[in-house]
Formats: structure tokens, sequence, C-alpha cells
């Protein structure tokens, strides 16, 4: 996968957090959870509660864990798009595959 596309989108997100604009109806459940705690982690700088170097530390740990997240999410979709494609052929072998076939469906199925 390739980080770099996420790029505009994490920019965009930390532009917000360092504005204070935590709340948006745009993200999912891992960018909100991204905009929140970097603005907080501002907010602290901005009270001199941590660093500069802290700030930067930590902005750059939860720029990894939103990568990871991203990257997790395709990896799902992928499972889900081979899932999917698999499925009627899956079917077609447990009805009328070998026996064979049949216990494989059933182990890949996870009910062997």
């Amino acid at each position: 996968m390739n980080i770099k596309k996420y790029e505009d989108r994490i920019k965009e997100l930390t532009d917000r957090a360092k504005a204070g604009n935590e709340y948006s109806d745009d993200c999912d459940l891992g960018e909100q959870f991204y905009l929140e705690l970097l603005s907080l982690f501002v907010e602290k700088y901005e009270q001199q509660i941590i660093s500069r170097d802290d700030l930067i530390r930590k902005q750059k740990a939860l720029r990894q864990r939103l990568e990871k997240y991203y990257q997790w999410g395709e990896i799902f979709d992928r499972h889900t798009r081979i899932q999917n494609r698999c499925s009627p052929l899956l079917t077609e072998a447990e009805k009328h595959g070998c026996p064979v076939c049949k216990k494989l469906v059933r182990i890949f199925d996870g009910r062997n």
C-alpha cells in the first residue's frame, strides 16, 4: 500500500486539529480519533504543558497509527472483495464438488 495517497487527507486533518476544529462529520472513527487527540496535544503545547519536541513526537506517532489504520482498512476491503468473488465458487464446490473439495470449502469457511 502506498501511504503517499493519504498525505493530502492527513495534512487536512492535521491543519484542522491545529486550528482547533476537532469535530467533523466527514471523518470516520479512526480519523476522528486522530483529530481529537492531536487537538488535545496542540492545546497542551499552547498551554506549555508539553514541549515542542514532545508535540512533534506525539504527532509523528499519531500519524503512524493513522497510516496503519488506513492500511488495515485497505486489507479489510481487499479481503472482502476476494471473499465476495470466491463465494459463488465455494458454494458451487460444496454442492457439486468431490469430497475433498467439500472438505476444503468447510475448512476455508471455518466450519471444519
